[in-house]
């Protein structure tokens, strides 16, 4: 915390400090030092950015008030210095509307359309739901920024055919049913105001067992404003995923991103998903989103995607 310490002079004068700060002023007293001089301290707020300007005066025993550095007219400036992580924090703050926690609530439907085996149709589809809690950081930890960890929970269920298994002359295979409820953990790093990593851990059953996952998303740009994102996730038991996304919020209250995946989620071949976002900003906390895309499987027919997002901050 920046202070000053000027002496004044002694003997039959006793001198008084003025700062000045933005707009408002305010006389500080000096008091008579041990080595026989005057001094007067302004202690400064955290979260004092402006430069502080003072003058001295002092008064003698008949009242008459002189000017002994400086002036009303012309103070004497002292900068104030702030380190560079501290004023991206609070920028970044700024963009959020100091709200550091968030809660928001996601729910897909995917559907690859249908597949015929053997001569018998199956469904190719499943659904997701996840809610999560956000607390964002953006706290300087060994060299890094922390921006922000997230825990949540989800939940998974799919009818997909019966792929990579073969039925004998007249056999119909019924359907798989893969299926996850999980929880997970992530931390978003942010090594600049353009370049961020996040890490994702997850955990989850099912009927077969316990299965682990990670996933990890690199941003090139703004945390919340125009940038590109690669994102990558596995899942034991449900398979991967790959994509890049791009957001862009050159529309005020309705930030969007388009995406496009490439992925066997959950338990088939592998697929191509192109998805669109679009949310609505009703106040800077609550916001509502709609999501909409097609996806296919080895280019045998495909199906759309529908989900829904909301959040609140505060």
């Amino acid at each position: 915390m920046p202070r000053w310490l000027r002496p004044g002079a002694s003997g039959r004068s006793s001198p008084t400090t003025v700062p000045r700060a933005r707009r408002t002023s305010a006389r500080r007293p000096s008091r008579l030092s041990a080595d026989g001089t005057y001094a007067a301290v302004i202690a400064l707020s955290p979260e004092q950015r402006v430069p502080v300007e003072y003058f001295v005066t002092a008064r003698d025993t008949d009242g008459v008030e002189t000017v002994r550095f400086a002036s009303a007219g012309a103070p004497y400036p002292v900068l104030i210095e702030v380190p560079q992580y501290t004023l991206e924090r609070e920028a970044l703050m700024e963009v959020y509307g100091q709200r550091r926690s968030r809660v928001s609530a996601f729910a897909e439907y995917v559907d690859y359309g249908s597949q015929t085996l053997n001569g018998t149709r199956y469904k190719d589809n499943y659904y997701r739901l996840e809610a999560d809690y956000l607390y964002r950081l953006f706290t300087q930890v060994g060299g890094l920024r922390i921006d922000s960890i997230r825990i949540g929970v989800g939940h998974l269920r799919a009818h997909t055919p019966p792929f990579n298994l073969f039925a004998r002359e007249g056999e119909v295979l019924p359907e798989l049913r893969p299926g996850l409820d999980y929880g997970f953990s992530e931390v978003d790093i942010g090594f600049n105001p353009y370049f961020g990593l996040a890490v994702r851990l997850s955990l989850g059953g099912n009927a077969t067992g316990f299965s682990a996952g990670i996933g990890g998303r690199v941003r090139l740009g703004r945390p919340n404003g125009a940038r590109v994102e690669l994102e990558g996730e596995y899942t034991g038991g449900l398979g991967g995923s790959a994509g890049i996304r791009l957001a862009w919020d050159t529309v005020r209250r309705f930030p969007m991103s388009a995406a496009a995946q490439v992925t066997n989620v959950p338990s088939g071949p592998t697929g191509v998903r192109l998805l669109y976002r679009v949310d609505y900003l009703f106040t800077d906390a609550f916001a509502l989103g709609l999501q909409a895309g097609y996806q296919a499987r080895a280019s045998r027919g495909g199906g759309p995607t529908l989900g829904l997002v909301t959040s609140y901050g505060w």
